[in-house]
């Protein structure tokens, strides 16, 4: 009886024994991990989640990121309380609009023209300024700013090649012109950004020569697109003046070919603004950086309002 007793003792403590030894294997294989790294991943670095605090400028440059989302979460727990849902359809036309890589493109460039006319300003400022000191930061935001748009600019001419193709199909002159030089200016963009990298070299350009080059034909994509633009109001008022029941006879068509007239018009402007950027950008014409940079603010605050929609 006692050996019969003993026996399912000592099986059960052996079965703690296996229990506690697999719970310490795990702990045994992170601390091994662990141990491998380079730099501590926690604590004692000052790379590590819980670095050593020097002074506290450090500590508040630590807790800077905390701060904003504890900030972010507190605001959407108030307006939680206030409306009592935690949606809103602004915030969701924000998200909408800033998901599409084009509208991202659009805002980057009002940032981009704006840090152009803030050098511009500067330019004129005298050189004890406060704001001289951040000439250079402004510097680097406009350039980086390009290139990041310069980069994310692959393979935006592929819609641009049917549309080419059914031009050249339908015997559409002008349209096939502007698709033929947009065409080109984005593959030499390309060009210009494998130069720029030192994938390819040219024995006589330098990559910002080519790109000064290469922005003489986004100039004429622009003055092909206000053609283009002109044309269509002129095709809109015929068809009125022909009684087409698409753009008259009733409110709604009306209203249609006024919205349509004026879109045209928006867009001709646009197109004077960016041919006049693209002038002094490309050094063909000498302006000045502050009012070239309000144009690119303007010109492309009207593209991203096309993404808003």
């Amino acid at each position: 009886l006692k050996v019969a007793h003993t026996a399912p003792r000592h099986g059960r403590s052996h079965r703690l024994c296996t229990d506690i030894a697999a719970a310490r294997d795990p702990l045994r294989k992170a601390a091994m991990a662990l141990s491998m790294l380079d730099t501590p991943l926690v604590r004692g670095h000052n790379e590590a989640y819980l670095p050593p605090i020097k002074d506290g400028a450090q500590a508040i440059q630590l807790l800077s990121g905390p701060a904003v989302m504890a900030l972010c979460v507190g605001l959407q727990a108030l307006k939680k309380s206030l409306t009592g849902t935690n949606t809103s359809d602004l915030y969701q036309r924000v998200w909408k609009c800033i998901s599409k890589a084009e509208a991202r493109d659009k805002a980057g460039r009002i940032v981009q023209y704006g840090c152009r006319a803030m050098q511009g300003f500067l330019a004129h400022m005298s050189p004890e300024h406060p704001l001289q000191a951040w000439k250079a930061a402004i510097a680097e935001i406009q350039t980086t700013l390009a290139w990041a748009r310069r980069t994310h600019r692959w393979g935006k001419e592929m819609p641009h090649i049917p549309k080419f193709v059914k031009a050249l199909t339908d015997g559409d002159i002008l349209e096939a012109s502007q698709c033929m030089v947009l065409i080109t200016f984005l593959i030499q963009d390309h060009m210009y950004w494998l130069l720029k990298v030192g994938l390819l070299k040219f024995q006589n350009y330098t990559a910002i020569q080519w790109h000064r080059r290469n922005l003489r034909f986004i100039t004429l994509s622009h003055v092909l697109n206000f053609s283009l633009c002109a044309r269509a109001i002129m095709r809109i008022k015929d068809k009125q003046a022909k009684k087409d029941p698409a753009y008259t006879g009733s409110d709604q068509a009306v209203q249609k070919a006024n919205s349509e007239i004026f879109d045209n018009k928006k867009m001709m402007f646009r197109y004077v603004l960016t041919f006049i950027q693209m002038l002094h950008v490309s050094q063909v014409k000498q302006m000045d950086d502050w009012y070239i940079g309000l144009m690119g603010m303007v010109s492309s605050f009207i593209d991203l309002s096309k993404q808003w929609a």
